[in-house]
């Protein structure tokens, strides 16, 4: 149990959450894969994944942009 509890507080699970999820995959397994091994994105990363034009989704935002918004009714 205290093992348990050691790595829900290094994962940032709940002590339920990291109990269930050690009996589908195993403790240690479930220790590995999610105990601080995320890194933020360099600045290069982020130019590769959000840097480049998407028409489509330029289009359909520009489109929503242009949309009146709805007034709420009041009481």
């Amino acid at each position: 149990m205290a093992e348990v509890r050691r790595t829900a507080q290094q994962t940032g699970l709940s002590l339920a959450e990291a109990m269930r999820q050690a009996m589908k995959f195993g403790l240690p397994k479930l220790r590995e894969n999610l105990s601080g091994s995320l890194r933020p994105f360099t600045e290069a990363e982020c130019q590769e994944c959000w840097g480049k034009p998407d028409p489509e989704w330029d289009a359909l935002e520009h489109h929503m942009a242009g949309l009146p918004v709805p007034r709420l009714e009041e009481e």
